[in-house]
């Protein structure tokens, strides 16, 4: 779930200051260099990669390093360098690769998947054996710390058994392994994405035993063990290119070279990654040059400063940015992403007239290109256009065709909806709307706060750290607030689980929306949802029956949030990078940098400036 650049990893995303950017988690392995000879994608093919230095990157609020606890894109960005799982997006593709994993078999079905393992070291010199992804794999399920249970044994269907409660039954996983370098994984039914769950962090691989048996990862209180602890904050172990240094929490953290990697061990020999939450002390970071690559808040940024700007196959825009307020002309990377932002409402809170009335209100035109300065995209559906059925066209035609609110601000038909429902101006309604730290979002409160007061509803606006606005929203006491979603894997079931009725209900482990849809009194649009996502969850299978079956569903899901207003989706991101010249970097892939390792950026060190400035006194973030 996310960091001010990017999204909690539920998965959550905040958008910085500006920019739908989601300077996020991450995954991938090797070069996929474009054939230029040097690995970062620039083409120039002339220059060798150097060895050394350090890469410096700003993050906001770390939580943990334990890979099935990480729900939030701070502490992903440090797990997807430390820990690797079997499959990994490279740098960010939306095709999957073996990474730990050196081949893979299916039986005729696919309901069985045999993994041989590469030759690989973990970080306290132990062997990667299959019985450490058999652990792992249990700690996913049962640990008492993860966030993504529901990964293994729903949405991958790893088989198991369950007790008197449905609940799952600890140690009945379907994983076994054959031998230390084979690995079985049991599915109770085909997953059309099996492999692209696979490629997750949660499913990365930790020592057989790192933090003993599941049941003491808590002490007799119910609190983390000292063993756990020591695991999550101060020592986690992985298999991943960069090893784990130290962590001052709400300050920074640091991971150096794993020279012993199974893949290329990085160029570099460390990364830093400094935690800053504030829009303008980043910039200012950033400006100082105590960072390689960094966001651009949108109240800095200018379109008219981009130059030499040319797409590439992928739809990338690659060019220059400049004159930066220091001086500097860097480079400038924009890929459009999977992703999706959104209003959303705790429906046992805020009456669906109230719902509907921001709807109407809602111009997402008009915050893509005035608050955003065009750097995102207008969102209608959960579903981004990169992966909706029909992609861009069937996107456009569905909202042509079905949404309701239209696509500009439309204050009297929200006026109209509340009268109907018995306000006035003598029978007004006050509701709290709750933003992570972004002046963006702010400007975006305030547009809603304006326009809605012609509609009898006062809003109040509040800002919360990421952290505080999770754990409110966790514990049911947010009534509306804004979050994101970035793709775990390319599908649009992985987007619309946030809108399946039981994944809302707060109080819940693993809870993906705060919004309670249909928890008090289910709604008729509410039980489409859940028969749809019933359909859904009954054709998962990689054949194109199942695949027609599911895109009829999808639409049913998208049609009921509509019809009640659970989520108003706002824009679909596409991720900026800027980055001074000195750094070289592959360009990443729709998947985001989020699934983007570092081994293959490299630092020209005659050119990198030493960090001069001290991060601004009360900008970092606390947890």
């Amino acid at each position: 779930m996310t960091d001010n650049n990017g999204v909690s990893r539920r998965r959550f995303l905040q958008a910085t200051g500006g920019a739908a950017t989601a300077a996020a988690l991450a995954g991938c392995m090797g070069g996929n260099d474009d054939g230029s000879g040097d690995g970062d994608g620039d083409g120039d093919g002339n220059q060798k990669p150097q060895k050394g230095g350090e890469y410096r990157k700003i993050n906001s609020t770390i939580t943990t390093f334990d890979p099935v606890a990480a729900a939030d894109t701070a502490s992903g960005q440090v797990v997807q360098q430390v820990f690797d799982p079997l499959m990994n997006y490279p740098n960010g593709e939306t095709e999957v690769e073996e990474l730990l994993a050196e081949k893979v078999e299916t039986n005729d079905d696919a309901s069985q998947y045999t993994f041989t393992l590469k030759d690989a070291t973990f970080h306290n010199g132990d062997p990667v054996r299959a019985q450490d992804f058999v652990y792992s794999f249990e700690r996913l399920a049962a640990s008492p710390h993860s966030e993504r249970a529901y990964f293994l044994l729903d949405s991958l269907g790893v088989t198991h058994e369950k007790d008197s409660e449905g609940n799952y039954k600890p140690g009945t996983l379907g994983v076994e392994a054959e031998d230390d370098k084979t690995l079985v994984v049991n599915l109770e039914r085909p997953f059309h994405a099996s492999l692209q769950m696979l490629a997750y962090s949660s499913f990365a691989a930790v020592p057989e035993g790192i933090v003993g048996k599941i049941e003491d990862e808590t002490n007799d209180k119910g609190d983390p063990s000292k063993q756990y602890k020591q695991f999550a904050q101060q020592k986690p172990i992985g298999a991943g290119p960069f090893v784990f240094e130290s962590w001052e929490k709400g300050t920074a953290a640091d991971a150096s070279r794993f020279e012993d990697y199974h893949g290329e061990a990085a160029y570099v020999d460390k990364v830093h990654w400094q935690v800053i939450e504030n829009d303008q002390a980043v910039f200012n970071y950033a400006m100082g040059k105590n960072v390689d690559s960094f966001p651009i808040p949108t109240p800095k940024y200018q379109r008219s400063n981009i130059k030499d700007e040319e797409k590439d196959e992928q739809g990338r825009t690659i060019g220059k940015y400049g004159p930066l307020e220091n001086g500097e002309t860097v480079n400038y990377l924009k890929v459009p992403e999977v992703s999706t932002f959104y209003f959303a409402f705790n429906t046992s809170k805020v009456p669906k007239p109230v719902r509907q009335a921001v709807a109407y209100v809602t111009d997402q035109q008009q915050l893509a290109n005035q608050v955003y300065k065009g750097r995102v995209e207008p969102g209608y559906h959960l579903t981004p256009p990169l992966i909706f059925p029909g992609a861009g066209e069937g996107y456009d035609s569905h909202v042509e065709e079905a949404y309701p609110y239209g696509k500009e601000s439309q204050v009297e038909k929200a006026k109209q909806v509340m009268e109907k429902a018995g306000y006035g101006e003598n029978n007004r309604i006050s509701v709290t709307f709750t933003h992570y730290v972004s002046d963006t979002w702010k400007q975006i409160a305030q547009i809603l706060q304006q326009q809605l007061r012609g509609a009898y509803i006062d809003l109040k606006i509040e800002q919360a750290e990421f952290a505080t606005l999770l754990e409110r929203g966790e514990k049911g006491n947010l009534q509306a607030y804004t979050l994101g979603w970035i793709a775990d894997w390319p599908a649009p079931d992985n987007f619309l689980q946030l809108i399946n009725p039981p994944n809302t209900y707060t109080g819940k482990t693993g809870v993906l929306t705060y919004t309670n849809w249909g928890r008090d009194k289910p709604t008729a649009a509410s039980k489409k949802a859940a028969e749809a996502w019933k359909t859904i969850s009954n054709n998962l299978e990689p054949t194109k029956e199942a695949q027609e079956k599911r895109n009829a569903a999808y639409l049913k899901m998208e049609e009921a949030n509509w019809e009640d207003v659970v989520l108003v989706n706002t824009f679909h991101g596409a991720t900026e990078r800027f980055s001074y010249d000195y750094l070289h970097a592959p360009k990443f892939g729709a998947m985001g940098p989020s699934r983007q390792k570092y081994n293959r950026f490299w630092i020209e060190q005659d050119a990198q400036p030493k960090s001069t400035d001290a991060p601004p006194t009360g900008n970092n973030s606390s947890s």
